[in-house]
């Protein structure tokens, strides 16, 4: 058996070469070869992961949400898909939030062979799959605009107070949003669309979400004015926004958005697609050790 470690040197304020020859020393206990893979530039980790995959049990992506972006788009594509493991050195790590792992990369480290395989759900935009949330409105530009200095420092929190900094601005879009035949059509300040729980590190946006349902989660944010922003904010913070009056929440199978206005959507804190864009689900198709 085979396992490859895709490294990002760079994540976890340059720790992640400390933490590579100790799982390297882990993976060792069970795989009869474990390579070591370390990314230079962006679109490595997808060369590499495309490269090791028909010889490959396991791929181990660490490093932060988009080091583990880049392996997946390597991955989801093929035929033969081996087993994915991630090591969160990132900012947010909603995708380890997401499956219940420690976010302590030398608790994940002591605790991976005892991770279980889990097959999740892949969400996919345009020619892009994602594991979490695709934004679209004044939140994408908020976490553009977060500077990479806030994130070290304030970690999630960070794009919170941007989020409710733009959201007093008070900026609405004209979405159209069709979604298993139905329609929605109206003004918004955000649209959000996950697959789990999480979105900019914060919990319970859509509480019943699981990262195998097999379902898009959609939340719509109106225009609010200061008033009701300022009720919302609490709620923003402690992740229950789904229970404020002014949101509505859908959940479907396959949608579209299109808007007015030139958006361009932000997909698991990056920047995505330009609007229109159609949004689908593939239901459990990918194998992730997780912990059980």
């Amino acid at each position: 058996m085979k396992a490859v470690m895709i490294v990002n040197p760079s994540a976890g304020k340059e720790k992640a070469v400390s933490y590579k020859e100790h799982l390297e020393r882990e993976l060792s206990k069970k795989y009869d070869e474990v390579e070591v893979l370390e990314t230079q530039q962006e679109g490595d980790a997808t060369k590499f992961a495309i490269d090791c995959a028909a010889t490959t049990d396991l791929v181990v992506a660490m490093g932060g949400d988009g080091t583990l972006s880049e392996v997946i788009m390597g991955i989801a594509p093929l035929e033969k898909r081996p087993t994915l493991a991630f090591m969160p050195l990132g900012t947010v790590n909603e995708f380890a939030r997401a499956l219940d792992m420690p976010l302590v990369p030398e608790e994940v480290i002591d605790e991976i062979l005892t991770y279980k395989p889990r097959k999740i759900d892949l969400g996919y935009i345009e020619d892009q799959y994602f594991t979490n949330s695709v934004t679209i409105g004044t939140i994408p530009r908020a976490m553009h605009e977060v500077p990479s200095e806030a994130k070290t420092m304030f970690g999630p929190f960070a794009f919170v107070m941007k989020g409710v900094q733009t959201l007093a601005e008070n900026e609405n879009y004209h979405f159209d949003i069709t979604y298993d035949g139905k329609h929605w059509q109206g003004e918004a300040a955000i649209v959000m669309i996950g697959l789990t729980s999480y979105i900019a590190g914060l919990e319970h946006f859509f509480p019943n979400a699981t990262p195998d349902d097999g379902l898009i989660h959609v939340m719509i944010i109106p225009e609010l004015g200061f008033s009701e922003l300022v009720k919302l904010a609490p709620d923003l913070w402690k992740g229950k926004i789904m229970e404020s009056e002014h949101v509505q929440m859908l959940t479907c199978k396959t949608l579209t958005v299109s808007a007015k206005e030139p958006l361009v959507t932000n997909v698991n804190g990056d920047e995505g697609p330009k609007l229109p864009v159609e949004i689908t689900v593939k239901p459990q198709f990918l194998t992730v050790l997780a912990p059980h």
